[in-house]
């Protein structure tokens, strides 16, 4: 038997100010911000043609086969977005077009291709802790993919808030709140053998207690996600986003408590670098460097 209690949706907030956003949400519970970032000019332009037109010849890595597996191949941008565009064009004939492109997943584009950056302006930094505000671009970590992408339930590796910018297309997100960790079978630290949508309950039973959200994310959308949720990915049609992971004061000291709950070391000394910052009020020019090697890698 799979079946489990009714997914609840989450809150969705047509106006809200950065201010109800930390007084409400941050640290608490998800919300989607609808057309919150309709006005950035990325939204009306953006597509995987486009980012290949600016730099065809610049080589992404992209992961294969099932996102969890970590397996990567290394291809020019022009090919992928040819390669996409075909896949794309083969399901829509109705025909089996075999198995889907890899997925651009968790790179920095705005550092590889710097000239983007002026179509993601103005951007609401206001939602962000101070940290963060200056050279946002340094943060942000894409995903570009094709209809059908998944990746399995999962939660941030440094315990980070998330807050997720969808530019093209659309994204599905199911949940679990991270109280309720315990109830997905976590293994490698933040991977969850459990899937939301169709639970094994022979297998997986704690899960049958668990609280599932969902919610739908469409091109304009802001997502926010409090530490540690574990979420479930799919995206319904080709799909271009990206996300900030942050810490606050509290999330930060939180992040270097969780090397007692398994946190691997290497997540550690990121998070140790955060809290110089946030915390501490280190410049930001003294972190950044050590922090680079978490904005370059293909989690």
């Amino acid at each position: 038997m799979t079946t489990t209690a009714q997914p609840s949706s989450v809150d969705v907030r047509t106006e809200l100010s950065p201010e109800e956003f930390r007084a409400e949400y941050v640290g608490r519970r998800p919300v989607v911000m609808r057309g919150a970032a309709a006005g950035l000019p990325a939204v009306s332009t953006w597509s995987a043609d486009h980012l290949a037109e600016l730099a065809p010849d610049q080589r992404v890595r992209l992961k294969v086969g099932t996102v969890s597996a970590g397996r990567t191949t290394v291809v020019r941008l022009a090919d992928y977005a040819r390669e996409l565009a075909a896949w794309e064009a083969g399901l829509a004939g109705g025909g089996d077009p075999g198995e889907p492109p890899g997925y651009l997943h968790d790179v920095p584009l705005l550092s590889v291709i710097p000239e983007l950056r002026r179509d993601l302006e103005p951007f609401p930094v206001a939602y962000f802790p101070p940290f963060f505000r200056d050279q946002w671009w340094t943060f942000t970590q894409f995903f570009v993919g094709p209809s059908r992408a998944q990746t399995p339930l999962h939660f941030d590796t440094l315990l980070t808030h998330n807050l997720f910018f969808q530019i093209q297309g659309s994204k599905r997100f199911v949940m679990v709140a991270d109280a309720e960790r315990d109830k997905c079978y976590t293994y490698n630290w933040r991977w969850a053998a459990v899937d939301p949508e169709a639970p094994d309950l022979g297998r997986y039973p704690r899960f049958r207690d668990a609280t599932v959200l969902t919610c739908d994310v469409e091109a304009g959308d802001i997502f926010y996600m409090p530490p540690g949720t574990l979420h479930k990915v799919t995206s319904p049609s080709r799909s271009i986003s990206f996300n900030i992971d942050w810490h606050d004061r509290a999330s930060a000291l939180r992040g270097i408590a969780a090397v007692r709950d398994g946190m691997p070391l290497t997540n550690l000394r990121y998070n140790l670098l955060f809290a110089l910052g946030v915390v501490a009020g280190l410049p930001r020019r003294l972190v950044m460097p050590g922090l680079r090697s978490y904005y370059s890698y293909i989690s």
